[in-house]
């Protein structure tokens, strides 16, 4: 077992009896999903889709009302099997309910140290303002069914109005201020930064004409991708809400993540009505890609019956979480209702809390021979074994071991050559449980490159072909017309010029390298060509 440093986080709370708490991030891993089932035809088929995307990588528990309901629990089974869902990571859960929206009424689920250990437990915000006392009950039923701490959040919130980055700060809409008039906006965000355990909270403007009713949540707009990347909606200009949307882009993008850098900002433009129109009222129908949801290496967006739109959100999704599965699904019956996707699940953390936590590495780098990634983990189970996995160009995945040593552990890629291609991504395991970062590892991964030598930018070309390679320092050039050779050069690992020979006409080359990485520039007329060279001495 390599040595692990432990990380808590420790804090005394007022109100709290445990010491020590820790809240994920939607991104993070999870155990599962909860919904609730509706009991209405025309939603039905939206959760029986949405429990078909999440039990291919974690376990949906649909809430059944336990007493009089049109459909019992083998009538509910049969329908979703009939709909393409399988008999595995499937279970029904008994509770009372009024309506499907359980990312707002539901628990909201953290861990913390009751005395034995961390452990999960369940935070149920105020929900008092909608006369549904069944559903604001939800979290305390769900605490009392697993056996769980119950903790208050002695605020008036949503759960869609809550979102996180995993490390250090969460972010909400005004609309808080709204429910909460009692107290002062001050008192609201030291309320959640001690419950939550964070060092920032953001409040963001609401958007009064963009249609979504009453509620204005964050979770309509906007969607945590990482810990340094943010997902946000984009509107013509022409809309009423387009500069109160633009001013908030422009508040997150001052903001700092835990890394000391600002957060990377994806805009993902949001479809019209079906009858190309967008609203222009609060009690309009609000359309958004954002109100997705992650879960493990699967993300579950919503979908229009708009195949341009539809099309441009998937792709979007594509490049922003390589690696992840995107699947889409037709939400057009939870927008005319104020919702989506994300509004009707509501994810549960693994029992095992266990993650690293990574400034990704990713785009063009400035070259080096042996590259160096570091690393922390936080756990609250041991971790025997942490490695950074790595593929060069198309190669195959290799690992080597992260090393634990203060102030980061560092994991390091050796024998690079200055046009590489580097993808990779951290795993943390132990004899029963593993994680990864990112989670969609290993289809999913960081991905950087070297493609400078000195201040000269350079792409490997396909027609230029060193044989043999490697060379004991003499090789021929293949593929190029070698007559009127302007000059060809040669570049060590660190930039230098260490070799040049003008009006060459001949595609043989001798050189004296020593053993070693280069590079090698080609120019033909106003046309460089560049191609990698390994010089092995015998």
């Amino acid at each position: 077992m390599i040595p692990l440093i432990i990380l808590f986080l420790v804090f005394q709370f007022t109100g709290f009896s445990q010491t020590t708490v820790y809240n994920p991030a939607e991104f993070e891993k999870n155990e599962g999903v909860l919904l609730v089932w509706d009991y209405n035809p025309s939603r039905d088929s939206i959760t029986a889709n949405i429990i078909k995307a999440v039990q291919q990588t974690a376990m949906a528990w649909v809430i059944y009302y336990p007493e009089s309901a049109p459909m019992d629990t083998a009538e509910i089974r049969s329908y979703l099997y009939s709909h393409g869902v399988l008999p595995i990571n499937l279970e029904f859960v008994p509770g009372y309910t009024e309506t499907l929206w359980i990312r707002d009424f539901g628990p909201m689920i953290q861990y913390g140290d009751f005395g034995f250990g961390s452990e999960r437990f369940v935070t149920d915000a105020g929900y008092a303002a909608y006369n549904r006392p069944k559903d604001d009950s939800i979290p305390e039923q769900i605490a009392n069914l697993w056996e769980w701490e119950h903790q208050d959040l002695p605020l008036e919130i949503e759960g869609g109005n809550l979102i996180f980055d995993g490390l250090m700060r969460g972010f909400a809409s005004k609309r808080v201020f709204e429910q909460n008039q009692q107290l002062s906006p001050d008192q609201i965000k030291s309320t959640l930064i001690q419950h939550f355990n964070l060092q920032d909270f953001v409040f963001l403007e609401t958007l009064d004409n963009s249609g979504g009713g009453i509620w204005k949540h964050v979770d309509m707009f906007m969607k945590i991708i990482d810990y340094e990347t943010i997902m946000i909606s984009e509107y013509p200009d022409y809309l009423p809400d387009y500069e109160v949307l633009e001013q908030n882009v422009a508040t997150l993008s001052q903001l700092l993540t835990h890394f000391g850098k600002p957060y990377n900002i994806v805009r993902i433009p949001a479809p019209p009505k079906a009858d190309g129109t967008y609203a222009t009222t609060w009690d309009d129908e609000m359309r958004t890609y954002t109100n997705s949801l992650t879960i493990n290496n699967t993300v579950i967006v919503p979908s229009y019956g708009l195949p341009e739109f539809d099309q441009q959100a998937y792709d979007i999704y594509r490049e922003t979480m390589p690696g992840y599965k995107i699947i889409m699904v037709d939400a057009q019956m939870l927008t005319i209702l104020g919702g989506a996707i994300h509004c009707i699940t509501r994810e549960v953390p693994t029992e095992e809390f266990m993650r690293v936590i990574h400034k990704k590495v990713t785009g063009s780098q400035d070259y080096s021979q042996d590259y160096y990634l570091y690393c922390l983990t936080e756990s609250n189970v041991p971790i025997d074994s942490l490695w950074l996995h790595y593929k060069i160009n198309d190669g195959a995945y290799q690992r080597v071991p992260v090393y634990i040593v203060c102030p980061q552990y560092t994991g390091i890629i050796e024998n690079l050559l200055p046009g590489d291609t580097v993808s990779y991504y951290f795993e943390a395991e132990n004899a029963t449980y593993s994680t990864t970062y990112p989670l969609s590892a290993p289809a999913g991964n960081f991905k950087f490159w070297f493609n400078a030598v000195g201040n000269q930018e350079y792409k490997i070309e396909e027609n230029l072909k060193i044989i043999p390679q490697p060379s004991t320092g003499s090789f021929y050039l293949a593929n190029i017309e070698t007559e009127n050779l302007d000059f060809v050069r040669i570049f060590n690992s660190f930039g230098a010029l260490v070799w040049e020979q003008q009006y060459s006409n001949q595609n043989f080359i001798q050189t004296n390298l020593p053993t070693g990485s280069y590079l090698i520039q080609v120019k033909k007329s106003d046309k460089i060509s560049w191609s990698k060279i390994l010089i092995v001495k015998q």
